[in-house]
């Protein structure tokens, strides 16, 4: 890869650190701030701790790559697929800057998952997705009101 190149994604890179510092100085904010109120407005503020949480994760998990990037620049490695070795394209790389697979390789594993079973959950309505065969499909609610019990789970199978 062309240095000039390898200098556009260090920048890059040193960029999205220095700008996430900021970033992380607000969702701290967000995250320390106690709800007040009546029971919507605490509601509210829950909900938005909860947003804060979440984005403070993704946030980190974001932040490591681009320190993995960063190291494999100056190591020589960086642009070059985990999988067979072979250079990331600069199209790719530019569209996803984290980028640690070519695109074949990239293909080849979401291809991949898409034969492997797996149970599926969704956050925003405590209802799971599981499938135990081909022909059955089991459904668990969690209910998670209540006096600080744990959520009690009921679980239905359907035969299809």
């Amino acid at each position: 890869m062309k240095q000039a190149t390898l200098e556009h994604f260090k920048q890059l890179f040193t960029s999205i650190l220095n700008d996430s510092l900021m970033e992380d100085l607000s969702l701290d904010e967000a995250l320390h701030s106690l709800p007040t109120g009546d029971l919507v407005d605490q509601a509210l503020g829950d909900r938005d701790q909860h947003l804060a949480l979440k984005l403070k994760g993704r946030q980190g998990f974001f932040l490591k790559k681009v320190t993995i990037a960063l190291e494999k620049i100056e190591n020589g490695s960086f642009g070059h697929c985990e999988e067979c070795d072979g250079d990331i394209s600069t199209g790719r790389l530019l569209a996803r800057p984290t980028a640690t697979l070519c695109i074949s390789c990239k293909e080849e594993q979401e291809f991949g998952e898409k034969h492997i079973p797996y149970q599926k959950r969704s956050h925003t309505h405590g209802l799971g997705l599981s499938t135990q065969s081909d022909k059955v499909i089991s459904l668990n609610f969690t209910d998670n009101s209540g006096d600080n019990k744990k959520g009690h789970v009921a679980q239905q199978s359907l035969n299809v």
